[in-house]
C-alpha cells in the first residue's frame, strides 16, 4: 500500500464524480463558477501543499480523501453543528471503488493524519449524519450530502462535539495521537526528517 498526495498536477486521481464537485466548495447561494473546483483546489495547495490523498495496492488505486484548512471550505461555515473550528482541517469526503472500503479508509485516514501532524495543524474536523439509512453502506458517507457515517467517524477516533438537527461536527485532536503504523511511508518519511521528529 502507498498513499500520495492529490494536487493539481495530479487532479486526474479523482474519481469521475469528484473532478467538477463542488459541494463543499460552494457556499449554497448563487451558481457556481466553472472554475470554482479548480481555483479552490489551487488556493488549498497554495497553503496546505495538496488537497487530498489517494491509495494504491501497487498501481490499483483504491481510493482518496480530501481534506483542506476549515477557513477554506465555504460549505463547512453554514452546516448545521458548524462551523468548524479555526484551527482545524476538515475531512470532507472520501471515494473508494472497492465496497469493502473500510480498511482502506483507515489507512488514508492515517496517512492524512501524520501528513496533518507533520505539518503542526492542531485538528481533524469531519461532519456526518446523525443517522443513516440502511441503504447507505456506500463508502461512508451519504451522497446526496457528503456527509460521512458516524459509526465509521467514531470507530476511527473522533468524537463528537455539536449536534445541529440531523447533523453532527466530530474531531480528532492530532496532538493526542501517538501510534501510527510503522508501514506507513509518510511516517517513515518524518522519521527520517531532521526538522520534525514524531512525537
Amino acid at each position: 500500500m502507498r498513499a500520495v498526495d492529490v494536487t493539481t498536477v495530479k487532479r486526474d486521481l479523482l474519481a469521475p464524480p469528484c473532478l467538477n464537485c463542488t459541494w463543499w466548495q460552494h457556499d449554497g447561494h448563487g451558481v457556481a463558477t466553472p472554475t470554482l473546483r479548480t481555483d479552490w483546489e489551487r488556493a488549498v495547495e497554495s497553503e496546505a501543499g495538496f488537497f487530498g490523498r489517494a491509495l494504491f495496492d501497487g498501481d490499483a488505486m483504491l481510493g482518496w480523501m480530501q481534506v483542506a484548512p476549515a477557513a477554506l471550505v465555504p460549505r463547512a461555515q453554514r452546516l448545521p453543528a458548524g462551523p468548524p473550528t479555526d484551527d482545524a482541517y476538515l475531512l470532507t469526503c472520501c471515494y473508494f471503488y472497492d465496497e469493502e472500503y473500510l480498511n482502506g479508509f483507515q489507512l488514508l485516514l492515517q496517512e492524512i493524519e501524520a501528513s496533518l501532524k507533520h505539518r503542526r495543524v492542531v485538528a481533524l474536523e469531519a461532519f456526518a449524519a446523525r443517522s443513516s439509512p440502511p441503504e447507505d453502506r456506500f463508502r461512508g458517507y451519504l451522497r446526496e450530502t457528503n456527509l460521512f457515517n458516524r459509526e465509521v467517524l467514531e470507530g476511527s477516533g473522533f468524537r463528537p462535539v455539536r449536534f445541529a438537527g440531523h447533523i453532527a461536527r466530530y474531531r480528532l485532536d492530532l496532538a493526542t495521537l501517538i501510534a501510527v503504523p510503522r508501514h506507513s511511508k509518510t511516517w517513515e518519511e518524518l522519521e527520517r526528517s531532521p526538522a520534525v521528529q514524531p512525537v
